[in-house]
């Protein structure tokens, strides 16, 4: 049986230049069209066998059902560079929507990282906002792998209400056990072991465009910039407690994983 690759993309951490990547690779049959979890959920079990590469936002726990050899890794960034990045890619793709877009139900985070000031957005939004920021934002690493969705949030904050012996410690813990089940974790700065890797499960050759010259939606600006931007739209001290709190389990994962 051949090998399958399963990639879980974590929002802001190369995954778009990635998965181009990895399609150099299979046939387009062989490439799983499902890159978030509603598009997967349709698929029978036994559909899913005839694919071998999957590719996107996707709970870890619906890869369950993939059987035969895999290679399953995911990529981590440096957690404060994400949450700007993705704040700020939020804000570009707000900034080029049409006034009555922005005006849609479904785009109404969009709207609110463009129009807010960063204080407002980060620390006083409302209740029907507040639920987007902390499923996208709160410490998603240690949320994601601890609970293999994309919504573990919801459902650990609940667990851990219930349960006091169910802390930020047992959590994290759980987190980091589980990442240990996969094949492989990189980060943003080690995409050439990725490269090297993925030809090395495969038994291919180097593919026609290489992973290191692939850039998909690679944002402006680098990190010390995009902390300067968020200081010129507004942002306060308080904005900068919210985002070290939002990242204080996520960096203990980083600690283990970063070069």
């Amino acid at each position: 049986m051949q090998k399958a690759i399963i990639f879980l993309h974590i929002p802001k951490t190369a995954g778009q230049s990635v998965h181009r990547y990895l399609q150099q690779f299979f046939q387009p049959d062989e490439v799983c069209p499902a890159r978030e979890n509603f598009q997967l959920l349709p698929f029978p079990t036994a559909q899913l066998q005839q694919f071998r590469l999957f590719s996107g936002h996707l709970d870890w726990s619906l890869l369950d059902a993939v059987h035969g050899p895999r290679f399953a890794f995911t990529i981590l960034r440096d957690p404060i560079e994400r949450l700007l990045s993705f704040y700020f890619f939020l804000r570009t793709r707000a900034s080029r929507m049409k006034k009555e877009e922005l005006l849609l139900p479904q785009h109404q985070g969009l709207k609110a990282a463009l129009t807010l000031s960063p204080d407002s957005y980060f620390c006083d939004a409302p209740g029907h906002l507040r639920q987007f920021l902390d499923n996208h934002y709160d410490n998603f690493y240690t949320y994601y792998f601890a609970g293999r969705t994309f919504d573990a949030r919801q459902k650990l904050k609940g667990a851990m209400l219930r349960n006091t012996a169910f802390n930020e410690k047992v959590l994290l813990d759980l987190a980091l056990a589980n990442m240990r089940v996969l094949d492989q974790v990189y980060t943003t700065e080690q995409l050439d072991r990725l490269e090297t890797r993925i030809e090395a499960e495969l038994g291919a050759a180097k593919p026609p465009v290489s992973l290191l010259s692939t850039r998909v939606n690679q944002g402006e600006g680098d990190f010390n910039s995009r902390l300067d931007k968020l200081r010129a739209i507004g942002a306060t001290d308080r904005t900068f407690e919210r985002l070290r709190d939002f990242t204080k389990l996520d960096d203990a994962i980083w600690k283990q994983y970063s070069p």
